[in-house]
């Protein structure tokens, strides 16, 4: 009896215990698989993130010559010149998993979806994400160079925010107003005597910055900038055009709504510009723009004014260059000039205005009161000059600037 009591516990015990390991065993596999999906899941969504990536280096450096005519497998001529439709890349990564991208025909928006373990696996885990591509704005600091950046004495630096209004030291004025230079040697950026940095100052590697008696710098000081600084290219809708010559203006003239292309353009002694509208301006000779002493620009609420200048670009005295709303915005400046000296402005001006001239050297003299930012191959602010940093430059659409992600969200 008591024999076979124990065999019939031995079995019971038997069973009891295969259902456990069975239960454990299920459970391991079940939590196998879900690692497995979540480990998927993860590397399907760092896949879209990947081909996010691509189309930007595409963009930016290979001219789309990644991508095909969706539906086809016709390569791209260009990301201007690919079919009437939307355009498609396909990539396999060995060992990761494959994405796929669809961009617009507009190259505004970037649809990639990242597969896991591959697009033709029958587990295969996918996640999406959805990017809106533009022109990221250059004017990310009051001033920044490739190589020197030099503040003389008594040069007063800050920022303030177009969008809340004008320049007001009580009501719109801050610290961040930045300096910066990809230079990497010793007092890259000079810091004369008497002045106030409101914002932080940054280098290259390697690059220091000298700082004089009574200034200081309200931010912290810091190598690495490494900003990128691209070339200016003019609109093909400018370059295209035939040149009307020689545009001279004095006294009082209008410019309305419009793109023009001149050799030169030159304002006489007290001579007033008036834009009415959205102008675009194209300059071609080596001396593209000269304004005479006592010089005024206006430009009117609504309207709008880009110079670009394939040489040199000289502002004298006393010159005003604003527009009714005071936004730097709404008067910017792009040099394709590479040699010295392209942008020079004389003493005691007053701009509001984004200048862009990433080859060439930009230059403040005495007295000067800069409301915007400015980009050069060098950058000098002369004695006893301001610049305002307006902070809403930060997010402008421009013509020049690397492409990048203006909005993303995965879908």
């Amino acid at each position: 009896m008591n024999r076979r009591g124990s065999i019939v516990f031995s079995l019971l015990l038997v069973l009891v215990l295969t259902g456990l390991g069975a239960g454990v065993l299920l459970r391991s596999v079940n939590e196998n698989k879900i690692a497995n999906r979540t480990s998927n899941s993860t590397q399907a969504f760092w896949l879209a993130e990947a081909g996010v990536q691509k189309t930007i280096w595409e963009i930016n450096y290979n001219n789309c010559a990644g991508f095909v005519q969706q539906g086809t497998s016709t390569a791209c001529a260009s990301c201007t010149i690919c079919g009437s439709g939307n355009k498609t890349m396909a990539v396999s990564i060995s060992g990761a998993g494959d994405y796929d991208v669809v961009m617009d025909n507009g190259n505004t928006i970037a649809t990639s979806t990242g597969s896991c373990p591959s697009r033709a696996s029958a587990s295969v885990i996918q996640r999406a994400v959805q990017a809106n591509i533009g022109k990221k704005s250059p004017f990310g600091y009051a001033a920044f160079s490739q190589g020197q950046v030099t503040l003389a004495n008594n040069t007063f630096v800050d920022s303030y925010n177009s969008n809340n209004g004008p320049y007001d030291t009580s009501t719109n004025s801050d610290t961040n107003g930045d300096i910066g230079s990809n230079g990497t040697t010793a007092g890259i950026i000079s810091i004369g005597n008497n002045i106030s940095v409101g914002g932080d100052v940054s280098t290259g590697v390697g690059g220091t910055v000298t700082v004089g008696s009574n200034s200081e710098i309200s931010g912290t000081t810091t190598q690495g900038a490494g900003v990128s600084l691209p070339a200016v290219t003019v609109p093909a809708a400018l370059t295209g055009l035939a040149s009307s010559g020689v545009k001279s203006v004095s006294g009082s003239s209008d410019m309305d709504a419009g793109d023009y292309k001149y050799s030169s353009m030159s304002m006489d002694n007290n001579a007033t510009l008036n834009v009415t509208g959205a102008v675009r301006l194209y300059l071609t000779d080596a001396s593209a723009f000269t304004a005479a002493n006592n010089v005024t620009i206006n430009i009117d609420s609504g309207a709008s004014l880009q110079i670009f200048v394939d040489g040199v670009l000289t502002i004298n005295n006393n010159v005003t260059l604003s527009s009714a709303t005071n936004a730097p915005k709404d008067l910017q400046i792009y040099s394709t000039y590479t040699g010295s000296n392209g942008v020079t402005i004389n003493n005691n001006g007053v701009l509001s205005t984004a200048i862009y001239a990433p080859a060439t050297d930009v230059s403040v003299g005495n007295n000067g009161d800069i409301y915007g930012s400015i980009i050069g191959e060098t950058v000098s602010l002369n004695n006893n000059s301001a610049l305002h940093y307006d902070e809403s430059l930060s997010t402008l659409s421009t013509p020049v600037g690397t492409t990048g992600v203006t909005v993303w969200q995965e879908i």
